[in-house]
């Protein structure tokens, strides 16, 4: 599951972490939005090299992992997750955008709105993709 490619990912999020973390505290970006940004891709990089290394190293490790990924019962339960999520986005964002149109803030609604309506139009297409492959 882990190769080498996954590996020089996580260096090269570890290097751009620490460009735009340098780059925030010398002031030459001038919003601490990229330092914050710079600690998390450091580390977010450093998990995924440890992560990495473990599973080469690790016998048992590898085999837990390998079973995670493959096994049936899994794939169901982040299939179903990831529909739930996406029920529960869809209904938030559509009460959130009637919530702003009462209040007045158009700006807010019709991003929550053209939110929905890309949500809706991503499923209606995968839906089609979908059924013409199943």
């Amino acid at each position: 599951m882990y190769d080498n490619k996954r590996l020089f990912l996580s260096i090269f999020w570890v290097i751009l972490g620490a460009v735009l973390l340098i780059l925030a505290v010398t002031e030459k970006l001038d919003s601490t939005l990229y330092a914050g940004m710079g600690g998390g891709l450091i580390a977010v990089g450093l998990l995924q090299i440890m992560r990495n290394l473990r599973y080469r190293r690790d016998a048992a490790y590898r085999e837990k992992i390998d079973t995670e990924v493959s096994d049936e019962r899994n794939r169901f339960l982040r299939m179903k997750s990831w529909s739930w999520a996406g029920y529960i986005t869809v209904l938030a964002e559509a009460i959130a955008a009637v919530i702003a149109a009462v209040r007045g803030q158009e700006t807010v609604q019709l991003v929550l709105s053209y939110s929905v309506c890309l949500l809706l139009a991503a499923y209606y297409i995968s839906y089609l993709v979908l059924s013409r492959k199943y």
